[in-house]
């Protein structure tokens, strides 16, 4: 089972990598040494452009959108973003239905002159039972949507039969109204919003875990079931946070204040500390009763993993965690946002999150944007973790360099 398991976990990271690598456009030349005996990949990654944003508060917000397939440009080729523009019904209903993981076909016209790609946007507002102005007329679906509607139709997302100031309260209960207010009055719900205040709102969704679609109720829900509204706003997560990060975190550890395994321990190293290795699996890597590690070419440690599964199967059962706490088995999708940041979460697969940093000639490392330009790859780490979507408990642990990501999977 442990073995199934972790094989179909480095399965999933390989499709994720590889989305990735697609997404981000990355390009390949190789040089010859000297001698000519030995080929030397050199790769540059391009990152997500975000064309005409690099001075926008949300660049980066758009460049994850792109990624995540949740929103596209207008026209070809410039694929304007004009993220200050006024969003429409039938745009929000587009950002926030393919957030959840809904196939819109038709939806990939969306910026042409016609407005036949809205059908399908609504067809689906109406098997979900989704309160929307457009439905029935028309001409509203590319009008600018007020900040109630959206309310409304998120809270309807969520399984709840809520209108008016319900269904602003059922937000500001939940703290997904991406937005500091304490009651309707101050949320003001006349007002509209803007194509990049919109993809903020999912970003707030993504980051509460709440980008799951439900169908509304018929019968309006019973007022009672809302939320108290707080004395004091929910706090706005915010989009992109990171907290520093040393060599120490990329280390593992278990009960004890020293490492089970240190990044870049030599291979004779992890044998003396862990026993002989149980041999490779189809990924290179060696098996451990703990962990699976991956050695370079020099023979030292330049990837671990953990999960649940190989915990348990292990005679000696220490609470394997990362250096900022982060317990296997234990720790939750918030306490992974607490310790490091809330940078990681996507929504093109909720299961996983995953962070990047940058090591510099005097070792400090830094938080970098997978969506922006990477000039030597082979400076950059990441640590990635898998959360189970019910129990949102962390079930894997990776931390490898992004050069053996990328040659691995």
């Amino acid at each position: 089972m442990a073995s199934f398991k972790r094989t179909t976990i480095y399965l999933l990271l390989a499709v994720l990598l590889m989305g990735t690598t697609t997404a981000a456009a990355s390009t390949e030349s190789q040089s010859q040494e000297q001698d000519n005996t030995e080929i030397v990949s050199i790769r540059e990654w391009q990152g997500i452009p975000a064309e005409g944003m690099n001075e926008h508060w949300a660049k980066r917000l758009f460049q994850w959108g792109i990624a995540q397939n949740v929103i596209h440009g207008y026209g070809y080729p410039n694929q304007s973003l004009k993220p200050d523009q006024v969003v429409t019904e039938a745009e929000f209903l587009k950002m926030l239905y393919r957030a959840m993981g809904i196939a819109l076909p038709n939806a990939s016209n969306a910026y042409v002159s016609s407005i036949s790609w809205t059908d399908d946007l609504y067809h689906m507002a109406g098997y979900f039972n989704h309160p929307t102005v457009g439905d029935n007329n028309f001409s509203m679906r590319l009008q600018p949507i007020t900040k109630l509607s959206a309310a409304e139709i998120i809270s309807a997302s969520q399984g709840v039969h809520y209108t008016g100031s319900d269904a602003i309260t059922y937000l500001i209960g939940h703290g997904i109204a991406n937005s500091e207010a304490s009651s309707s009055e101050q949320f003001d719900g006349d007002s509209t919003f803007s194509r990049a205040e919109a993809l903020q709102w999912i970003r707030q969704l993504a980051l509460r875990d709440k980008l799951v679609m439900h169908e509304r109720p018929v019968a309006p829900t019973d007022r009672s079931l809302l939320p108290a509204l707080p004395n004091t706003p929910f706090a706005v997560i915010t989009d992109f946070s990171t907290e520093p990060v040393t060599q120490e975190d990329f280390n593992l550890f278990g009960s004890g204040d020293l490492p089970i395994v240190r990044f870049g321990d030599m291979k004779r190293t992890v044998d003396e500390q862990l026993g002989d290795s149980e041999g490779k699996d189809i990924f290179n890597f060696d098996t451990y009763p703990l962990l699976s590690a991956h050695f370079n070419t020099n023979g030292r440690l330049d990837a671990w993993s953990i999960d649940s599964d190989t915990n348990a199967t292990s005679s000696i059962t220490p609470s394997l965690r990362t250096n900022k706490g982060i317990v296997l088995g234990e720790s939750t999708l918030s306490d992974i946002i607490h310790q490091y940041g809330s940078a990681g979460v996507n929504v093109s697969n909720r299961e996983v999150v995953k962070f990047y940093y940058e090591k510099a000639d005097d070792g400090t490392y830094r938080d970098i944007s997978i969506y922006d330009p990477i000039q030597n790859i082979e400076k950059v780490y990441m640590i990635v973790f898998f959360v189970d979507l019910e129990t949102k408990v962390v079930y894997h642990v990776t931390a490898s360099s992004f050069k053996n990501a990328l040659s691995v999977f």
